[in-house]
């Protein structure tokens, strides 16, 4: 069914009910019921007072001819509940606590007032959610207070839910930000997601990386949504992270704390074995403090935390074994060797104030400012980058950050049946990442990479004004909500991609062989372990260059040659070519709803609304998409008072991913005379920056007959790189490569289904069983355009050969290839929006108290993710770019199993063990996909990075479970002005050596002897690093990779934090 029809039937549907809809808002709480008298006739009239008692703020309302009452936009807290009527005696309920999102539901009934009398009652339990239709969780101030996280990253938090695991769309590439939690909802990708603070939208817009947050110290509580059938949230197909910060009450209140982690308390990680450093320094300190500034009337809350961290990168066995004879070459190309003994720092402050006033009864405001200053180095060593490598440290990259936000929310009560919210947000985040070397690429696919990464965008800088305005009307047993959300921002971004050159080098023994051909003196000799050059001798090892041109913004002019790099490679290109590789964006998101959450009986409730979102400022790209109507329903039946069913279906988009967007308009879409590209937009502007692409073959445009071998040479001899070879009339290029996007691009959505039922078990516990279904369509997808067909092709445009004899051995049914379709062209990397995945996932959770000595969150996760592909990117490209429907496959996000549990347990108080806290949290997970790649281009399409052993599929082989155990021991000493809290943290308790990425290169096109690895630590995994002597294919090298199937990235080993945390 096409998303047109299925937009039709929803709004037909949305139609029929009638009324305009609500849900609790972002950022607030919403409590409603039904007052009634002893025989069941409701009240009208009643006075419902819901008073905040730390701040002794009311919420007042009164029931309407329904009896029926609700309290809008109320925020998170502890809360007493008055309700009072002509002739019946006062209820009062104290020990009401209402969380971020939640919309519960208390029905109070009235006695008839024979004296002057209260009914007072105390909640033991949180009301329960009986017309919340979403699949989400809240993670609650106890929570973020007590358990164990390392790096005290709160939005790990996220991570206890069921249906999130980390993400892994950026797995081999590294455009999204390295410093931040990924998270993956529905097995969708993880730059998809939402996340608010307050209800102010916190994404960079540019990576869809969250941006910094407040410290763990100022965050109250947040909501986790895996599925949101309301309307008010948008611009994200996969989840939301709802924050709200804390505020300052009538009491003063505040903290001094230290966490301090020292490697000398710590196991070693298996890839830092000794001698070598695994020196790990972390200090994390801070203060609050809150209180009144007038009581009743005008609060504040301040924190401020600061980081000092240094610690060794890891380093996989491959650059390890070789890293002498690595240097050497290095040497031998006149290029600073490596040093493995850097720090990967990560130093931070992290400033905080909110100020909360009560104008008068109707009117209050709410403002806070948070920024956020950080300073890392080294980042991305021991990492996996674009291509598929382990950065070696002269890959690295250094990030130095300034983050503002400065948010405002202004609540109006218009009448007892009127609330209106303004929100309004200025935020500023400034993100430099210089490369720590100016070096050439010297890539080894999918095993090691050195030099400046050509993936990365070296500086990206966002301003976002933000203002979205709520009305929420009561009216008989609904309660609507409608408004809008408006963000205008401007985006600066500098791409300098594949500067200042990519030499591709399939093997160590490549890199061996080009540093002897460019220093014959050096005379090196190659390890034998490594195996030979899978290319011929007279490529010198070296089979495909990229190099970024900066060509200036004036006319453009065949053969231009830019000025000569500074061969100390401070820099990777000339500094004061800068411009030739940034780009501004002013762009904005537009957001309309409407919904209506109808209370049909005390036990039937429906959601139901509309959305429209839209983008502004990207049409020099792509054609805009005005089709953003996202309908969206929900429905919550209460069998009976333990039992209740949720079901709901929705469509949500998604924002356009502006990562391809900036690199496009960088490179300026490409013209070939006499060839029509697909989706290209054909226009002369100019050209500022030119990716450039060489393989052997004929001559170039201009007539030259060079070797990617004798291009890179060139360059790390003299600075010096080829010319930008630029043929045609004015107005039409032909680079040696071209980065293009889909013109008639679509912005990425998805649908989303869940089925619940959760159930009270008595005696504090509730289980949860749920059904999740979600379908991503129109996600981002590359492909290679120029790639001359297996049976070859002439026409007025090319006249490419076909491919000649495949090598022995070769896969049946496999194609090659001859090379480029148009041989006046190198690559021509197209972006297009075919990507989809299917989500399907089965979760179990169960939560309970036994007051007051054990609190219980555990849930396990059954799901299985299919997808067509993973990132634009150039490792996600496709192997056959004429059979782009064999990508179809496990996606890098299936986590097929999935168990997280976390526990708080208090001591009884008795004499040895009062005051006394364990804590915890248990993670057990089946291992991850993977997909075995030959380690060099096979297949003759000049991509070395896609091509797949066999006829394997990508993400055959399964990666190590993952097993962990984080504990926390906490002794509390009372004192009378305040207690101190001391705790020892244990991260992976038990030092399991968990497994993150193994070895998936194989070494040969073919699986040697027919014997096939499926999964981490098995017979044929283990008879390959025995130096397995099956029969290999004769075309290809006499053995696999003996490092097949070992780990190349590590979780880390036991490491044991300190803490002491004193509270007033």
């Amino acid at each position: 069914m096409s998303r047109i029809i299925r937009v039709k039937f929803l709004l037909l549907a949305v139609m029929a009910w009638g009324t305009r809809g609500a849900i609790a808002q972002v950022g607030t709480a919403q409590l409603n019921g039904t007052v009634h008298d002893a025989g069941g006739a409701v009240i009208p009239k009643a006075t419902v007072t819901l008073r905040d008692v730390a701040t002794n703020r009311a919420y007042t309302t009164s029931t309407n001819d329904s009896g029926f009452y609700a309290q809008t936009s109320v925020s998170p807290g502890s809360y007493s509940l008055m309700v009072e009527a002509n002739g019946f005696s006062k209820s009062i309920q104290n020990g009401i606590v209402l969380s971020v999102g939640q919309i519960a539901s208390i029905d109070v009934g009235l006695t008839v007032a024979a004296a002057k009398q209260d009914v007072v009652v105390t909640t033991e339990t949180l009301p329960l959610d009986t017309s919340r239709t979403e699949v989400s969780q809240v993670i609650t101030t106890s929570q973020i207070q007590s358990l164990p996280i390392s790096g005290r990253l709160f939005t790990d938090f996220a991570l206890l839910t069921p249906g999130v695991a980390t993400g892994r769309s950026s797995l081999q590439s590294t455009f999204t930000e390295t410093e931040v939690t990924r998270i993956s909802f529905g097995g969708q990708r993880d730059f998809s997601n939402e996340i608010t603070i307050d209800g102010a939208d916190n994404i960079n817009t540019v990576t869809g990386s969250q941006r910094a947050t407040p410290s763990q110290e100022a965050v109250a509580e947040f909501r986790v949504v895996n599925s949101s059938f309301g309307t008010e949230t948008g611009r994200a197909l996969g989840g939301l992270v709802d924050i709200v910060t804390k505020s300052g009450t009538n009491d003063l209140h505040g903290s001094v704390y230290d966490y301090f982690q020292n490697n000398a308390t710590n196991a070693r990680s298996i890839l830092q074995p000794a001698p070598e450093a695994d020196t790990l320094r972390q200090n994390q300190f801070g203060a609050t403090l809150g209180g009144p500034i007038r009581k009743d009337k005008t609060f504040f809350f301040s924190n401020y935390e600061g980081q000092r961290r240094g610690e060794s990168p890891t380093y996989p066995v491959t650059l390890l074994n070789d890293f002498a004879l690595f240097n050497a070459a290095k040497s031998a190309l006149n290029i600073a060797p490596e040093t493995l003994n850097v720090l990967k720092t990560a130093d931070s402050d992290n400033g905080f104030i909110k100020v909360d006033h009560e104008l008068n009864k109707s009117n209050r405001l709410a403002v806070r400012y948070n920024i956020y200053d950080s300073r890392s180095l080294n980042l991305l060593v021991g990492d996996t980058l674009d291509g598929g490598g382990i950065a070696a440290p002269s890959g690295g990259h250094n990030a130095f950050i300034r983050d503002q936000s400065l948010v405002g929310v202004f609540n109006s009560v218009i009448n007892s049946a009127l609330v209106n919210t303004f929100l309004g947000q200025y935020a500023r985040r400034h993100y430099d990442f210089p490369g720590a070397t100016g070096q050439p690429t010297l890539d080894i696919p999918n095993t090691l990479q050195f030099g400046h990464n050509f993936g990365v965008f070296d500086q990206i800088n966002e301003s976002r004004l933000q203002f979205s305005d709520t009305v929420a009307w009561v009216k008989g047993s609904h309660v609507a909500k409608f408004g809008v959300d408006t963000n205008y921002l401007n985006d600066f971004v500098l791409s300098p991609g594949f500067t200042p050159m990519r030499i591709v080098l399939p093997g160590a023994s490549c890199l061996v062989e080009f540093a002897n051909y460019v220093n014959p003196a050096a005379n090196l000799q190659q390890n034998p372990a490594d195996g030979p050059c899978p290319v011929p001798n007279s490529l010198h090892g070296v089979p495909i260059v990229f190099w970024g041109a900066p060509i200036g913004h004036g006319p453009l002019a065949p053969g231009y040659l830019p000025p000569p790099i500074d061969t100390s490679w401070a820099s990777p290109f000339v500094p004061s070519l800068r411009s030739d590789f940034n780009d501004p964006l002013n762009h904005g998101y537009f957001g309309f709803f409407a919904q209506d959450q109808w209370h049909i009986t005390p036990t039937l409730n429906l959601t139901y609304g509309l959305r429209y979102d839209f983008e502004t400022g990207l049409s020099t790209q792509i054609n805009p998409d005005y089709r953003g109507f996202q309908p969206r329903v929900g429905l919550a039946y209460s069998l009976n008072k333990k039992t209740t069913v949720r079901a709901g279906f929705g469509l949500f988009d998604d924002r356009y991913n502006l990562t391809f967007i900036f690199t496009t308009r960088l490179q300026r879409p490409v013209v070939i005379p006499n060839a029509t590209l697909p989706g290209v937009q054909y226009n002369s502007d100019t050209l500022p920056f030119s990716l450039n692409q060489l393989t052997p073959g004929p001559p170039l445009p201009n007539g030259q007959t060079i070797t990617p071998a004798d291009a890179a040479a060139t360059l790390v001899k003299t600075g010096q790189v080829p010319p930008s070879f630029l043929t045609g009339p004015q107005g039409t290029t032909v680079p040696g490569s071209a980065d293009l996007v889909d013109h008639n691009s679509r912005i990425p959505y998805s649908e989303q289904a869940n089925f619940a039922i959760d159930r009270e078990l008595g005696k504090g516990f509730v289980l949860d069983v749920a059904y999740l279904f979600v379908a991503g369509h129109k996600l981002l997808r590359p492909q290679n355009l120029n790639v001359c067909p297996p049976g070859g092709l002439s026409n007025a445009a090319t006249n490419c050969p076909a491919a000649g004899p495949k090598p022995p051995d070769w896969p049946t049914g496999k194609d090659t290839f001859s090379g480029p379709l148009y041989t006046n062209a190198g690559l021509l990397y197209f972006t297009d929006n075919t990507g989809n995945t299917a989500y399907n996932g089965v979760t179990v959770q169960i939560v309970g108290n036994i007051a007051p000595y054990f609190r219980l969150n555990a849930n396990y996760t059954f799901s299985k993710t299919f997808d067509n592909g993973t990132f634009a990117t150039f490792v996600s490209t496709p192997q056959d770019q004429y059979k782009r429907n064999l990508e179809r496959a496990l996606s890098n996000q299936d986590v097929r199993h999935r168990f997280i549990g976390n526990f708080t347990a208090t001591a009884p108080q008795k004499k040895f063990v009062r005051n006394f806290d364990l804590s915890g949290i248990v993670n057990l997970q089946s291992g991850r996909p993977f997909t075995e790649f030959v380690g060099f281009d096979a297949n003759g399409d000049t991509n070395p990075v896609t091509d797949r052993v066999g006829d394997a599929g990508r993400n055959t082989y399964l990666g190590d479970k993952l097993i962990t155990a984080d504990l926390r021991l906490q002794r509390t000493i009372k004192f009378e002005f305040g207690q101190l809290a001391l705790a020892v943290d244990g991260f992976n308790t038990f030092n399991r050596a968990n497994v993150n990425e193994v070895t998936s290169v194989y070494g040969t096109y073919n699986y040697c002897g027919g014997q096939i690895p499926k999964q981490y630590k098995d017979t044929v995994s283990r008879s390959i690093q025995q130096g397995s002597t099956v029969s290999c294919p004769t075309g290809g090298p006499p053995t696999p990779n003996p490092l097949f199937g070992t780990p190349r990235t590590v979780f880390n080993p036991r490491q044991l934090q300190f803490s002491a945390k004193f509270v007033f």
